[in-house]
């Protein structure tokens, strides 16, 4: 099958990509709560595997699930994966599918993600593409990171890559172009750490500042004097972001808070030993301020190392971006991204590439924000990319002639 053929299942199957993502949008799930959002891609699954060509196998794991396709066992097998939970914002959106769970929304696109998987899915197991090497479709739980563990990692010590030659996965970008793929070659999304710890003090009645301490007081000399520490420790060339994200302290307007709650995000491509390091001298700041104050004390520190640096295989990328370019479509090489993607840890395991899909939608509202609405129009474009990936013969022996000449879309 052509390109060409190619691209136009992924277009035919327009208004179902749509429908599966409306649907999926209302219905949000945070983190290993994803029990409607499981049971509505097992239902999609089963009816579209009525009609089907192929051995299918479905794999119910603590992570999520992944259907075999099985082709031909002398073929590689791919992974093909998408994410499937929400985020806990209220969405703001005004959409006539807006999110039916107060306080939780599909604000990064997993939606988006489940919706091109399933459309690719149907198009393989109905036969209305033949893929030539043998496709492991996952829907993965719990990619976005907060207080649970990754449903990615769970996935791989499950076994997801086991038997695998190469893994890809796609993200939805809201604030780049439409339709164009972006990447780049080893490392591309950044290791996601945290540092979370909690100040305590005293406090006591708003009259009497001269006793004991504010935790206030000590929460704003810490943000004052970690503003910008990265810079103090690492030169120019060092690729760190270190950013306050949680600064919690008093709710009365006559109280000295006794406690507060703070965060930082460090996002970085730093050796271990060079982070490791890093985050010593943070602690040994925030444990020297603290002391300062009467009464003050750190009552809990902790380092969460979160996701590793995601790095593309380099062959997997440039045979990725062949393909794209040669059916049709723009790609750009981008720089490091500080976003982070449990998709590290099945790249750590098995060969290679993640990509970001630009779906911009005028007024463009960023990833994680209550009016995130990418432009729906674009979502073939990512059935496409998962279609074209099965055309592949495998990724040292690429392509097939007819991949290398066709129109742009």
């Amino acid at each position: 099958m052509s390109s060409e053929d190619t691209i136009n299942v992924a277009k035919s199957l327009r208004d179902c990509t749509l429908k599966i993502r409306r649907n999926l949008h209302e219905i949000p799930e945070l983190g290993w709560e994803e029990e409607k959002t499981l049971a509505f891609i097992k239902n999609q699954i089963e009816k579209f595997t009525s009609k089907n060509k192929y051995a299918i196998k479905i794999n119910w794991r603590d992570g999520g699930i992944w259907v075999d396709v099985d082709v031909d066992k002398n073929k590689p097998r791919f992974i093909f994966r998408s994410d499937i939970d929400a985020l806990p914002i209220q969405e703001e959106t005004e959409l006539h599918f807006s999110s039916k769970h107060s306080g939780k929304m599909h604000a990064c696109g997993h939606d988006c993600h489940s919706a091109m998987l399933l459309s690719a899915f149907k198009a393989i197991s109905q036969n209305m593409i033949q893929p030539k090497v043998n496709v492991r479709f996952v829907w993965q739980r719990s990619e976005e990171f907060a207080k649970h563990r990754s449903g990615g990692e769970s996935l791989v010590k499950d076994g997801v890559c086991d038997g695998v030659d190469n893994a890809f996965g796609l993200h939805i970008a809201p604030m780049h172009d439409g339709g164009v793929f972006f990447s780049k070659p080893d490392e591309f999304l950044a290791n996601s750490s945290q540092i979370h710890f909690v100040i305590e003090c005293s406090g006591g009645h708003a009259m009497r500042p001269n006793v004991g301490s504010n935790a206030i007081n000590v929460m704003n000399d810490i943000l004052n004097s970690l503003r910008g520490a990265e810079r103090l420790f690492f030169t120019p060339n060092e690729s760190v972001v270190f950013t306050p994200t949680i600064a919690r302290s008093g709710d009365t307007p006559n109280i000295r808070p006794n406690n507060a709650t703070m965060c930082f995000s460090f996002r970085n491509f730093l050796s271990e030993s060079m982070a490791d390091s890093f985050v010593k001298n943070i602690k040994d700041k925030i444990y020297c301020i603290t002391s300062s104050y009467p009464t003050a004390k750190v009552a809990s520190f902790n380092f969460i190392s979160g996701y590793p640096t995601l790095k593309n295989d380099e062959k997997s990328y440039h045979v990725t971006n062949k393909m794209l370019k040669s059916s049709g479509f723009q790609t750009v090489v981008t720089d490091k991204y500080f976003a982070g993607e449990d998709f590290a840890y099945y790249l750590k395991k098995i060969p290679g590439s993640f990509w970001f899909l630009g779906a911009r939608k005028e007024p463009a509202y960023d990833l994680h924000t209550s009016k995130f609405n990418p432009d729906e129009n674009y979502l073939w474009c990512g059935v496409a990319y998962w279609l074209l990936l099965s055309q592949l013969d495998s990724i040292d022996n690429v392509f097939v002639t007819d991949l290398l000449a066709s129109p742009k879309y």
